[in-house]
């Protein structure tokens, strides 16, 4: 009975530790993004990004590389307003509908559309975009 406890208690703290997907966030918003400053790294136009979603806030990591403060809400936000540029990419690219475990796929392939209203081309590259810092987080 004991041995049952334990391994319930162990899968909690795990399920706890990791996101729905199984993504840890290794390398959280520690710090203000503030490009030029101290030891941010990149120059990443932090307005843009709360300008299109206030869920799209940029903070960045100890090491000052670029983050989502929330990626979790950035990632779902993303999902609600870029919906066409990720359904192009995904049927261009004959790609699993978006996951926070095949995101980067997203990322190398979001560049790359040659298909689509010119605002699905550009909502794709904002997708890419978007998963250069999102997987700062997870890397």
């Amino acid at each position: 009975m004991k041995q049952a406890v334990r391994i319930l208690l162990c899968a909690l703290l795990c399920v706890s530790l990791t996101s729905c997907s199984g993504n840890t966030v290794k390398h959280p918003y520690t710090q203000e993004y503030v490009a030029g400053q101290g030891n941010i790294q990149g120059n990443v136009n932090t307005e843009d990004y709360y300008k299109r979603d206030p869920r799209f806030e940029i903070g960045a990591t100890a090491e000052g590389m670029a983050v989502f403060k929330d990626p979790a809400a950035a990632f779902t936000a993303l999902q609600e307003k870029y919906a066409d540029g990720i359904a192009l990419i995904q049927k261009e690219q004959n790609l699993q509908p978006l996951s926070q475990k095949n995101y980067q796929e997203y990322k190398t392939h979001g560049w790359q559309v040659t298909t689509g209203s010119e605002a699905e081309k550009e909502q794709a590259l904002f997708v890419s975009r978007f998963m250069d810092i999102y997987e700062n987080s997870f890397e």
